[in-house]
């Protein structure tokens, strides 16, 4: 069956995502939810975390692979404010355009839960394929895309009714990361193969095929749509793409471990993390050239801007922190404790409301 297809590929994929523990997504299914795919549910202890729920609260969410829950911090205070349990090594996080709800990859557990974000409860688990990874949430909240970094296929998951509703199939051979959508077309890197495909949410054909650098990981969009951004780990840059034709338009070289792309609005300055380099680079987008590193970063991984863009919160895998980077002095101004091997990090902010601390 295809969503439990592992065979002889798992010593490479151990390689790629070290510490992580590789299941099927049946095995999964039988371990966590006896069959029936409604998943246990996790809630935070209210009594502390009573401001956490409120929906105009300013917040990140950082989930953590070793504890098996999510930080949340309050932006405004930059202190961490609740600890939310969820299913097995999650790694990532969005959020609906509402901010009702949030959605956490569980990799170890090939699930999604699906949180009401005001009552801090896991509502629903949905099995999904081995590992997943990358999301993205379609512009009515009602498709969640899920990447499994196991197989060659993207889960689509109804968020209305909780549960799987089909895939979208990148051929044979093919490994599933991270994702950016816009418009109809999803966006996936490969990192086994050195890829980026574009998929035609319409046709549910891929359209496009970029060859990247070696090991691309996450991807990152433009406002516009019209560029994308690849961080390479081993091809150690940041390629930048024509995102409807998949033209290089340039190259920024000399960034080891590349991990995640943070980029301004103006698309003016870009802010690459390098997960080995434990680094992160500011790159003037208009030269292509590094302006300057930040080191002393220990597994420096995903990156997420305030609001306001006036600062950067990073990551840190390997010292179990978030760093807090000043995007004018470009300068680490705090270092906030979360749980143990944080992986991802997204803000919670309705729009039209502030963020800018």
């Amino acid at each position: 069956m295809k969503h439990g297809r592992m065979g002889l590929l798992l010593g490479a994929l151990m390689l790629l995502v070290s510490a992580c523990a590789i299941e099927t997504k049946e095995e999964a299914r039988q371990r966590l939810n006896g069959g029936t795919g409604s998943g246990t549910t996790g809630t935070a202890d209210a009594a502390a975390c009573p401001e956490a729920g409120k929906l105009t609260s300013i917040q990140f969410y950082v989930p953590s692979e070793k504890e098996n829950s999510f930080t949340i911090i309050d932006v405004v205070s930059g202190k961490p404010v609740c600890k939310v349990p969820v299913s097995e090594a999650p790694s990532t996080v969005i959020f609906s355009s509402t901010m009702r709800e949030a959605y956490v990859a569980n990799m170890t557990s090939s699930t999604v839960s699906i949180i009401n974000t005001q009552t801090l409860k896991v509502v629903k688990e949905v099995p999904v394929g081995p590992m997943p990874h990358g999301m993205a949430l379609s512009p009515d909240n009602r498709t969640l895309y899920v990447a499994a970094v196991a197989d060659q296929f993207i889960y689509m998951v109804d968020t209305k009714e909780g549960k799987e509703a089909g895939t979208l199939d990148l051929g044979p051979g093919a490994k599933t990361n991270y994702l950016a959508l816009f418009g109809n077309r999803l966006y996936v890197s490969d990192h086994e193969n050195s890829k980026v495909y574009a998929i035609n949410l319409k046709t549910k054909q891929v359209e496009l095929t970029i060859n990247t650098g070696s090991v691309p990981r996450a991807v990152k969009l433009s406002d516009d749509g019209k560029t994308l951004y690849v961080p390479t780990a081993k091809g150690k840059s940041l390629e930048i793409y024509n995102a409807d034709s998949g033209a290089l338009l340039s190259k920024v070289e000399s960034l080891e471990g590349a991990t995640d792309v943070a980029v301004t609005e103006d698309q003016s300055l870009a802010l690459v993390t390098g997960l080995e380099g434990n680094t992160v680079h500011f790159i003037d987008l208009k030269t292509n050239k590094i302006v300057k590193t930040l080191t002393g970063l220990s597994g420096a991984r995903h990156i997420a801007f305030n609001r306001q863009q006036s600062k950067a919160y990073v990551t840190l895998s390997g010292s179990d922190e978030i760093a807090v980077i000043d995007t004018a002095t470009q300068e680490v101004v705090d270092r906030i404790k979360v749980g143990a091997t944080p992986h991802g990090i997204q803000l919670k902010a309705l729009p039209g409301i502030g963020g800018s601390c």
